[in-house]
């Protein structure tokens, strides 16, 4: 592991130091070991070993769950009576809140970073013109991602485009709109520099660029001082432009997941993704990805502690909504991504039976069982409309199970996966395309892009009783904007940050208010939840004038 020493000011509490992942087969780095001396970054080796030090801060900025997920449609928490604030929207969503102060300083770290990437790039020697280019072009591109989510979080906030070296006591916030100017600046500025392709896995391609523009010009689209029509048809134009790249959808979905597969998430359809490493010593505190959306089989025995099975962090699980959006009958992303059979992992008695390991032992049916058909079986069947009572324990949800992030080996009681996160794969781009096509009014355009989408999706082979294929019948005539939240949640479940999707599209209230249930009951969400609060911590450094959000 190597550390880059980085100074830093006080009010957007820029850490001192940070780590730089050592990611297995991808990006080979030198140990500086505890050096301290700025005068190394002038070297070819010091500057590339700073570059690469911008992409550990993707981790932290990740791995955010509860920002991300919870308080959706389709994600809500563990329990049913939990009152996580970021879930219910209520009083105790204020300034205080942990996961907003974090975020803020994770992104305003990983921002100076970047622009002292820039700096230094500006004084390097022995780089050829070509790879300095590409550098800078990895350094923007990245800090117009990380503006990009700074803004729509928070949305006016400081805008920093130089590197911080001392103390700073009084900063202003700058207006959305001009954050988003240089967000743009710095894509356009980047995309030239950047090559289709890279020798290292997880460095920033033209593709990452060009996706992230289409995203952002997507989401300006809809803003008062976007430019409508105009962004919209400049979304497709960057999504159509990363889907003629060198990129093509998996033959099947469960490819993208099955850790059986060697290499299985170096694929052509990955543009985009956060490297962690096998090595515990260069792994950070690695990928929790793989404890969400469980519910904790350790609460019988009989499924007990399991790798198989997993154990859960209790940040988000998916809504019953959620599971009402699959036609199980053709799509096979339903059983590539959930158990809906769990093994005994453990002899045992349990509801007056006993189970011998690898009997079933809870079974999801997707047709409800009878009550009758249900006394019949020995193990325990939960039926679709019974997602949210566990036959084991009181107010936690029984789902089937996700299997998609699954790290095969991993101890159950280690949280470290080793599993990269996808950030950006060439299915998110074409949804782009299809809803920056529908919101410009051309539907044709945007049907294309969307069934390639639901077309991947269909289980191989002729539905038996019509005898037409099922890639055929997944097709559709019609759509809407709910339509494509609703294929995102299907196709992206635990990879798009569905909190920025339904706040992008006008959403947000709308569909949380209607299938989450606990938000629902709560009725606590208001207009001014669209920006989460400024850290507390972060208006009482600074020395200038420095209002808070709207309603905290």
């Amino acid at each position: 592991m190597k550390y880059i020493k980085l100074l830093g000011h006080s009010l957007l509490a820029i850490s001192l130091f940070f780590t730089i992942p050592g990611c297995k087969k991808y990006l080979e780095e030198y140990n500086p070991g505890s050096r301290t001396d700025e005068n190394y970054y002038v070297t070819k080796a010091g500057f590339e070993d700073l570059v690469k030090s911008n992409y550990s801060n993707l981790r932290g900025i990740i791995n955010n769950g509860g920002l991300y997920f919870q308080g959706t449609d389709i994600l809500s928490t563990y329990g049913i009576n939990d009152v996580s604030a970021l879930n219910l929207y209520n009083t105790s969503l204020n300034s205080s809140i942990g996961d907003v102060d974090n975020y803020w300083r994770q992104l305003y770290s990983a921002i100076n970073i970047a622009n002292t990437t820039l700096y230094w790039a500006t004084k390097v020697e022995g780089v050829d013109i070509g790879s300095l280019a590409t550098r800078i072009s990895e350094a923007k591109t990245l800090r117009a991602y990380y503006y990009f989510l700074l803004a729509e979080t928070f949305g006016d906030a400081p805008l920093l485009t130089e590197r911080t070296t001392e103390p700073v006591r009084v900063f202003v916030r700058t207006p959305e709109q001009e954050i988003y100017t240089q967000i743009i600046k710095d894509l356009m500025e980047a995309i030239p520099g950047l090559s289709p392709t890279t020798p290292e896995f997880g460095r920033v391609t033209k593709g990452v660029a060009q996706h992230l523009l289409a995203k952002v010009y997507l989401t300006r689209g809809y803003k008062s001082y976007g430019g409508g029509n105009a962004d919209f048809q400049l979304a497709a134009t960057q999504a159509e432009a990363v889907i003629a790249g060198p990129y093509a959808l998996k033959a099947k979905y469960v490819d993208l997941f099955d850790a059986s597969i060697a290499n299985f998430q170096i694929n052509s359809e990955v543009i985009f993704s956060v490297q962690y490493s096998i090595n515990a010593q260069s792994n950070g505190g690695g990928n929790n990805l793989q404890q969400y959306f469980l519910w904790d089989p350790q609460i019988t025995p009989i499924l007990g502690r399991s790798s198989l099975y997993g154990k859960p962090n209790y940040t988000a699980a998916p809504t019953p909504y959620y599971f009402t959006l699959f036609d199980k009958a053709r799509d096979s992303r339903y059983l590539a991504s959930f158990h809906n059979v769990l093994f005994a992992q453990v002899a045992g008695t349990s509801g007056g039976n006993n189970f011998a390991v690898g009997d079933t032992f809870v079974y999801y049916p997707d047709i409800p069982f009878t009550a009758a058909e249900k006394a019949a079986k020995k193990y325990f069947v939960t039926n679709p409309n019974e997602y949210r009572i566990s036959p084991f324990v009181a107010n936690v949800r029984s789902h089937p199970q996700l299997k998609k992030f699954r790290d095969p080996g991993l101890p159950y009681q280690d949280g470290g996966g080793f599993r990269d996160t996808y950030v950006f794969r060439l299915a998110e781009t074409h949804l782009i395309a299809a809803e920056a096509y529908l919101q410009s009014n051309n539907l044709t355009k945007a049907l294309e892009q969307y069934n390639k989408v639901r077309e991947r999706a269909a289980k191989p082979g002729n539905n038996p009783a019509t005898g037409v294929p099922y890639t055929t019948e997944m097709r559709v005539t019609a759509l809407t904007l709910d339509n494509i939240l609703e294929e995102r949640a299907r196709e992206l479940l635990g990879e798009e940050l569905r909190w920025f999707e339904l706040k992008r599209t006008g959403k947000l209230i709308s569909r949380v208010l209607a299938y989450n249930d606990e938000a629902k009951a709560a009725n606590t969400l208001k207009p001014f939840h669209l920006l989460r609060p400024i850290p507390q911590v972060q208006l009482d450094l600074n020395r200038g004038p420095f209002p808070q959000n709207t309603g905290y």
